[in-house]
């Protein structure tokens, strides 16, 4: 039986110690090295192990998502204190269930093993010297790289699960069914986004359940916080975020596009080809900002959105350009607009909590 041992090292590092596994528990043969993953001085440090396995900067916007709708219903009801700080801490441990159940799916259908043949030399011409790309970009499948095994992998699902629905029993005995409802139906998504038979993602559908997904992590934060009060405001708002997301994870996506291919999966870039995604993209980025604008008829203070706007024109230089690998560079760009806009959106709130005013500047 597979086993692991938390040894400190001084009082800077953990080293995860793994004993007894057998052939059929390993990762697969065509991992690469996980000695890629060490640093400097050969070892690999607890914290980076624990991000190479969960991929935590991945979970950022799915825990911003729900702290929007959190804040926002707090400022309009009062909300429990513990409903505030459970509500993202659950969606934050559904966010690593959604990672690793994905990595998990992809590693035994092989799909990263095709993602990451020749991925090193293309990500490093890519990335350059860019410390924040380095830092924001995946270093592989964490089954793949040996990090954990396939059993392993297995209890860290079930543990992730187990700990989400412990979360939400003082929400459901706050709020009742609607959690259940909201909480299963995304759980759903998350599981069968790699998870056979469904495997939205390799059916085209990935980009539209993300989508889906994180205006849910919005507005069911919200409605479910604020005891099922109806709001078009922040309706409009988890429009936008499930938009801006989506468009993440299809910038995401694109720098796979070979291994979709041959895997047979059939993503948005798949479908309209890498040469003409920069139509869909500006599309998504013109729509969303288009929403952004809606969302000045509630309050004028929603301009603060708009400084998003400058990484959005760098994006669309981008596109324009075609240099190469700007597939590459696509997935950050996106990324920062969407978690960009989450954070404006608490800070409008802040500035809410002062005054507010219409769409003709007039104080309400």
């Amino acid at each position: 039986m597979p086993w692991i041992v938390l040894h400190g090292i001084g009082n800077k590092y953990l080293v995860f110690i793994q004993k007894g596994m057998s052939e059929t528990e390993k990762a697969p043969s065509s991992a690469r090295p996980s000695g890629r993953l060490a640093n400097e001085d050969g070892n690999v440090s607890a914290f980076r192990r624990l991000n190479l396995i969960f991929r935590f900067s991945y979970t950022l916007p799915f825990f911003m998502a729900s702290v929007c709708g959190v804040v926002f219903a707090s400022m309009h009801v009062d909300v429990p204190y513990h409903i505030i700080a459970l509500i993202p801490v659950t969606v934050m441990f559904m966010a690593l269930f959604v990672n690793f159940s994905n990595d998990y799916f992809d590693s035994v259908s092989g799909a990263d093993d095709l993602r990451f043949q020749g991925w090193d030399d293309s990500k490093a011409k890519g990335i350059g010297d860019s410390p924040f790309l380095k830092k924001l970009y995946w270093d592989g499948n964490p089954v793949n790289n040996g990090l954990v095994t396939i059993r392993q992998a297995k209890a860290i699902m079930a543990f992730l699960v187990g700990v989400s629905i412990l979360l939400a029993i003082p929400i459901f005995i706050y709020s009742g069914w609607t959690v259940l409802i909201f909480g299963g139906f995304g759980l759903l998504i998350a599981f069968f986004y790699t998870a056979p038979p469904v495997n939205l993602g390799a059916r085209g559908l990935g980009e539209i359940a993300v989508a889906a997904s994180f205006f849910l992590m919005v507005f069911a934060a919200y409605y479910v916080a604020s005891g099922e009060v109806w709001s078009y405001e922040i309706l409009v708002f988890a429009i936008l975020i499930g938009l801006l997301v989506g468009l993440m994870r299809t910038a995401d996506s694109m720098s796979g596009q070979e291994a979709h291919i041959k895997s047979g999966e059939r993503s948005i870039s798949v479908r309209v080809g890498l040469d003409r995604m920069h139509i869909v993209i500006k599309a998504i980025l013109v729509a969303a900002y288009a929403i952004v604008a809606i969302m000045l008829c509630f309050d004028i203070t929603y301009a603060m959105l708009f400084l998003t706007l400058p990484l959005a024109f760098k994006a669309w230089k981008l596109l324009n350009a075609k240099s190469p690998y700007w597939e590459v560079f696509m997935a950050p760009m996106t990324f920062g607009i969407a978690l960009m806009t989450e954070i404006l959106f608490i800070l409008v709130m802040g500035v809410q909590m002062f005054f507010t005013y219409d769409l003709f500047g007039t104080l309400i």
